[in-house]
């Protein structure tokens, strides 16, 4: 969860673009495994020339020890009481539990043309509204957090 943030303050760094009304979408991935879990997590910034438009963050994770496997209850009420699923103010947040493979999926998609600051900064994202920077910085800085971009 800790590079998810990284990246999501690498991409607020992105929201002031340089461009004119093209749109590109810039994909970053990452793979790490720490303290028993093992997390896919996978970020889609859309860009609207000068502007990031939209981001689609997916977190896969899947427990890889027995500890955290005994645990698993603990470790899924962690993060349903951190990621409640919602949809509204520009923010969808749909999570997925699946006790029985011990795999627990997040996906967050935010639309910046209605979420508002609150409804970010309920998600530690609140920074996204007021940052600058280009799709190139924010490629270069995302893949120094040890993500691939594309």
């Amino acid at each position: 969860m800790k590079n998810v943030k990284i990246l999501l303050a690498v991409v607020a760094v992105g929201v002031f673009l340089t461009g004119c009304g093209k749109k590109e979408t810039l994909t970053c991935t990452n793979t790490q495994t720490a303290s028993g879990v093992s997390m896919d997590q996978k970020v889609e910034v859309t860009f609207n020339g000068k502007d990031v438009e939209y981001i689609k963050m997916n977190v896969d994770s899947k427990a890889t020890t027995d500890v955290i496997k005994k645990n698993w209850s603990v470790f899924a009420s962690t993060l349903d009481k951190q990621y409640p699923n919602e949809d509204k103010n520009g923010i969808k947040v749909t999570t997925k539990n699946n006790k029985d493979k011990y795999t627990y999926d997040i996906s967050i998609e935010i639309d910046l043309n209605k979420a508002d600051k609150k409804s970010l900064s309920k998600y530690n994202l609140g920074d996204i509204a007021n940052a600058k920077g280009s799709l190139k910085e924010v490629k270069e800085s995302a893949e120094k957090s040890g993500f691939t971009c594309k």
